[in-house]
């Protein structure tokens, strides 16, 4: 079955792939309205 260790494991490759995935969209958010402005 399915140890603790392993699933703790996996929530934390998700959550960091899930924070890494997240700022790639805000920065890449952030350079299309400083491109705008100007």
């Amino acid at each position: 079955g399915m140890s603790l260790s392993k699933v703790m494991g996996f929530i934390a490759v998700v959550l960091a792939s899930i924070n890494i995935f997240g700022g790639f969209i805000v920065t890449q958010r952030m350079l299309q309205m400083y491109k705008k402005k100007k």
